[in-house]
């Protein structure tokens, strides 16, 4: 069966060789996520993988970065993984480090000593669906994980070695769960060591269960007033030494800082004062465009 998936990636590794490792997700139950749907998990052989490292490797130079695509390639046996970084080793052998993206649940399938040898080996960054850190919101979204196992898999990585880089929705419990929100979030990643968090705002896309939730009215969307409230907690409350990226077209307000800098935190946090004091509910509505819920 030929891989008809579109390549995607974060926008953090725009300069990175980009290599096929699967499509489709392993897991693919959550129920606000439109990517991978209708697309079966599969994983590419080590001999594909050669081929596409021998076709696209000699355009970037020697010290790159790769990138693995695929909805959660960290899925696969540690060996398959070791096998893909030893093809990259033979061909690419001076390449900068290795990244994928990976669900919690992917990481907690591997031993500590399978996370080492596999940072060993270049596998040294990944980028993972944390979301939320609010219980009662990751069970109703069905995320798989809850915060705690999030708390003890990313420090895991830490022990490891691995960095990392973690998502979180902003509006994803909806309607009411904010602040809720913002303050639990804060509270899981304040626990670990996150090399960057970036943020999306929830969006409701077609042909998700989500969206059938939105349309019996049991998932209600927060405004674009809630996100940023909800923006603004999170901010307040989070104290680790972590870049903050939230430079997304789906989030109402963006901002990139490190979060050590005490003024350019106090300047965001000012900006939100004056965002959410100055606009109107219906200014802030039109900040963001989320038409493309209704056209996936």
């Amino acid at each position: 069966m030929p891989f008809t998936e579109p390549a995607m990636r974060p926008p953090q590794e725009a300069r990175s060789l980009l290599l096929r490792a699967t499509q489709g997700c392993s897991y693919n139950k959550c129920y606000f996520c439109y990517v991978s749907r209708g697309y079966p998990f599969m994983a590419v052989t080590p001999e594909q993988l050669e081929r596409d490292v021998i076709t696209r490797g000699a355009l970037f130079p020697a010290d790159t970065a790769i990138y693995l695509t695929g909805s959660n390639p960290f899925a696969l046996p540690a060996k398959t993984l070791l096998n893909y970084l030893q093809v990259l080793r033979r061909h690419v052998p001076q390449f900068r480090r290795v990244s994928m993206q990976s669900r919690i649940g992917d990481i907690a399938g591997k031993s500590i000593e399978e996370l080492r040898e596999l940072c060993r080996m270049g596998l040294r960054h990944l980028y993972i669906g944390t979301e939320n850190g609010d219980d009662g919101v990751l069970r109703r979204m069905n995320k798989g994980h809850t915060a705690a196992e999030a708390v003890e898999q990313l420090l895991r990585l830490d022990e490891a070695g691995i960095t990392y880089t973690t998502f979180y929705i902003l509006g994803m419990g909806g309607k009411g769960m904010g602040h809720v929100s913002g303050e639990a979030t804060a509270r899981m990643f304040n626990q670990v060591h996150p090399q960057l968090i970036t943020t999306t705002g929830m969006t409701v896309f077609a042909h998700t269960p989500l969206a059938e939730m939105a349309e019996r009215g049991t998932f209600i969307e927060a405004s674009e007033r809630e996100k940023i409230e909800e923006l603004q907690t999170f901010l307040r409350e989070l104290t680790i030494d972590v870049f903050y990226d939230g430079v997304h077209y789906l989030n109402p307000l963006n901002y990139r800082f490190a979060n050590r800098d005490e003024t350019a935190k106090r300047r965001v946090l000012e900006d939100i004062d004056d965002v959410l004091r100055s606009c109107s509910d219906e200014e802030l509505e039109k900040m963001v465009s989320r038409h493309l819920k209704n056209s996936l």
